[in-house]
């Protein structure tokens, strides 16, 4: 009976509505959270986050922000659109306050804290940027009936802004839309794996191979709009967590939030390891990664996701057999294995090209007091890692 079950699981489509996946747009939202209305009572915190980038300049946002007051989030009725929105506004109100000024912070004021901690219960992470808010929800679209693309979209918060932070978001933001064709292909390609039906599975990987081609072509447009030593010095300070931080080594105390009761909490910072598209693609490539400390690293930065992206990642690793599927047909129909084969070195390039930028960005710039050379925003040995991620992509070609 069991066998007779799974089977039967396996055959089941997986639905993208479920998991807040669309076809035109992938993981970003269909229409994003940065063109919501909050209610009246949020908006001088709505307006203090809109004025970052003035206030950050005058060396005083901590003033700003210790002024604005404390809003009872339970009060408000609030729904998922507003409360992203306002988990973005939030984060970039703690971040701009621990590291606006001239040395970091060790205590939240409880007039952010307490609302940013009930708003990140609500949706899922925790109470400090990541991706989902640093590039997902960070957009609107000038023309609606034009693709989400360069040209097309606008970052819409902002810490010092300019050319230089914005094309940096930008690009994420394009390559989560150039993967939507790639996640729009992973039902058909279960489903074809679960029917033995081999043209379906060709059809699925083509359309996969050629989002990472138009993914990988985005991700090389970085240094036509973001100059390494600008993002060093003024993107890259504020992306930053408080985990595995030397200038804050025993985390941010959130004053106010009695579960905590005034202890020190660490969260990692802001990266691209937080995005849902590289470690889905790895589920449903079956490639694995060595249970080491990067290991370790991955599985908690699921924690940072959307819940509903997470989950689809790890429904796709439960049902994905596509390496063994391959491998089972790959000498009678040697393009499954050519196309397996491309995917993976497609995925490989981009993992490189991450390596490259990392290095150029970061690892050769100047070190400063709290932006670490050697130390990724998410609070890891970055160079390392990411080298040992592109190498175990590589050892997933199949011969």
């Amino acid at each position: 009976m069991t066998s007779i079950k799974l089977k039967q699981e396996n055959i089941n489509l997986l639905r993208l509505e479920d998991y807040d996946v669309s076809r035109e747009c992938g993981f970003l939202p269909t229409h994003p959270p940065a063109n919501v209305q909050l209610p009246e009572g949020f908006w001088q915190v709505q307006q203090a986050a809109a004025l970052l980038p003035k206030w950050l300049t005058t060396g005083k946002i901590r003033q700003v922000v210790e002024k604005l007051p404390e809003v009872d989030v339970e009060q408000a009725t609030l729904d998922e659109m507003q409360l992203r929105r306002l988990m973005q506004v939030y984060s970039y109100l703690t971040h701009a306050y621990v590291w606006g000024e001239a040395k970091p912070v060790k205590v939240l004021p409880r007039n952010i804290a307490v609302p940013f901690y009930k708003i990140s219960q609500s949706i899922g992470r925790p109470p400090v940027l990541s991706y989902a808010s640093y590039a997902l929800d960070n957009w609107v679209r000038i023309n609606e009936t034009e693709p989400i693309a360069i040209g097309n979209i606008i970052i819409a918060q902002n810490f010092f802004g300019g050319l230089d932070e914005d094309w940096f978001i930008l690009i994420h933001i394009d390559i989560e839309a150039k993967a939507a064709p790639a996640l729009c292909a992973i039902p058909d390609l279960l489903e074809a794996i679960a029917q033995g039906d081999i043209n379906k599975a060709i059809a699925a990987l083509e359309n996969i191979k050629n989002a990472w081609t138009n993914i990988n072509t985005t991700m090389n447009r970085m240094p036509e709009g973001c100059d390494p030593y600008i993002y060093y010095n003024r993107v890259r300070p504020y992306i930053h967590g408080w985990k595995n931080n030397s200038v804050l080594p025993e985390g941010l105390i959130y004053e106010g939030v009695e579960v905590w009761g005034e202890k020190p909490q660490q969260f990692r910072g802001e990266t691209g390891a937080q995005s849902s598209i590289v470690p889905t693609m790895d589920a449903l490539f079956n490639i694995s990664h060595e249970h080491d400390l990067l290991w370790e690293f991955l599985m908690e930065m699921r924690n940072y996701m959307p819940p509903k992206h997470r989950a689809f990642m790890e429904e796709v690793e439960r049902r994905s057999t596509l390496r063994d599927f391959v491998r089972n047909n790959m000498d009678q129909v040697p393009k499954l294995r050519d196309l397996y084969n491309d995917c993976v070195s497609l995925i490989e390039k981009f993992r490189t090209q991450h390596l490259e930028f990392a290095n150029r960005y970061i690892h050769q710039q100047t070190a400063k007091f709290s932006n670490d050379t050697k130390i990724g925003t998410g609070g890891t040995p970055f160079m390392r890692y990411l080298q040992k991620h592109r190498d175990e992509s590589r050892r997933h070609l199949l011969e």
